[in-house]
């Protein structure tokens, strides 16, 4: 899926093996006229980020095989990567573990479970300014 649509606002990368909160996330997002990549784990995160433009992640931390927070870690090491803004959407709300994402590079974390999914598209709309 290319964005090609000038009006669409930048393209997002949600990284979610929950197939019903990456669903609400990629209706709430189109809605808003986002470009949506979906990836259930980190290594289809990989391949989508190899071949498409993205301007943001959405990161869960627990992902089957490798967890976000090793994701994470391994693309602030990629030079065509490391800039581009994640935001960590978890329900591990501990101190200890948002702060482990934040020093990993994440933007943000938010955690899914206290947060609308409309809230989480403003939180994009902050950080891409768009």
């Amino acid at each position: 899926m290319e964005n090609n649509d000038p009006n669409k606002k930048g393209n997002v990368l949600i990284v979610e093996d929950d197939s019903f909160i990456s669903g609400l996330l990629q209706r709430k997002f189109a809605q808003e006229n986002y470009g949506i990549f979906n990836a259930t784990n980190s290594e289809a995160a990989l391949e989508t980020l190899k071949k498409n433009k993205i301007d943001l992640i959405l990161l869960d931390i627990i992902l089957p095989g490798t967890d976000g927070i090793a994701f994470l870690e391994s693309i602030k090491k990629e030079p065509g990567l490391k800039d581009i803004p994640v935001i960590i959407t978890s329900n591990l709300g501990q101190p200890e573990e948002v702060e482990r994402g934040l020093q990993a590079g994440a933007v943000d974390y938010i955690v899914k479970a206290n947060t609308a999914p409309a809230e989480i598209v403003e939180k994009v709309k902050s950080v891409l300014k768009k």
